[in-house]
């Protein structure tokens, strides 16, 4: 189970900010839109740390 664990985090380190947006759009659910949401604002804040680290 771990790897799998490890394997979900890879997938999502691989997605941008402009793919999980795209994603959302074609969502088809509230659930999964709040889902892409918060994988994006992840993204965001991971940016963020980066700006602000330099």
């Amino acid at each position: 189970m771990e790897n799998e664990n490890n394997e979900i985090y890879d997938i999502f380190l691989n997605f941008t900010y402009s793919q999980l947006k795209s994603l959302f759009k074609k969502a088809k659910s509230k659930e999964e839109q709040d889902f892409y949401i918060m994988l994006s604002n992840m993204v965001l804040q991971k940016e963020q740390e980066k700006v602000i680290g330099k």
